[in-house]
């Protein structure tokens, strides 16, 4: 099947099924999560077009509900990090330290997961660029560029939820800016 036979077909099944799998999808999560899956359910039906059986309904459905799943583990591991970095604020005595890691804990939560693993390589699980690039299948000025765009929105975040001047969060905040 060539490119433009397979578009055909997908965009067949799109307007005969997608209403249906949206639906199946809105009962089991949030709208914008519910739209991120639809189009990863017919992203998928299109690089395996020639393998689906016919009619596609069921496999579509079947493609929702285990794309569904890993997104929803998605979460569940960002919640757990969350969590950790949540109870780890609690065992703090030093007042300027407790205050800077509840508004990392709560400002990293905000942030998209890419750049929760990219901040966190680094600053939780003290791997080197080096190493961080590798684990992330990129170069290591790659890495870099990723690390400086996720640092900017930390600080950008920080800034949005108050943090600012001579507070130890919004100190972080600007050493974060470079």
């Amino acid at each position: 099947m060539d490119d433009a036979e397979r578009r055909a077909v997908i965009d067949e099944w799109f307007r005969a099924y997608a209403a249906r799998v949206l639906a199946y999808l809105l009962h089991r999560t949030d709208p914008q999560t519910a739209q991120d899956v639809l189009q990863e359910v017919f992203v998928t039906a299109f690089g395996k077009a020639d393998q689906v059986p016919d009619p596609p309904l069921g496999w579509l459905f079947g493609t929702a509900r285990r794309l569904l799943a890993n997104r929803l583990r998605g979460f569940r591991r960002h919640d757990q990090l969350i969590a950790r970095l949540m109870d780890d604020v609690g065992a703090e005595s030093d007042p300027d330290a407790y205050e800077l890691k509840q508004a990392f804990a709560q400002t990293l939560a905000t942030l998209p997961a890419a750049d929760r693993e990219v901040l966190t390589l680094t600053g939780w699980y003290d791997l080197t660029p080096m190493q961080a690039a590798e684990a992330l299948g990129c170069t290591a000025s790659a890495y870099g560029v990723r690390l400086h765009r996720a640092r900017k929105r930390l600080a950008d975040a920080l800034e949005a939820a108050g943090y600012r001047g001579a507070t130890p969060a919004g100190q972080f905040a600007e050493a974060l800016r470079g």
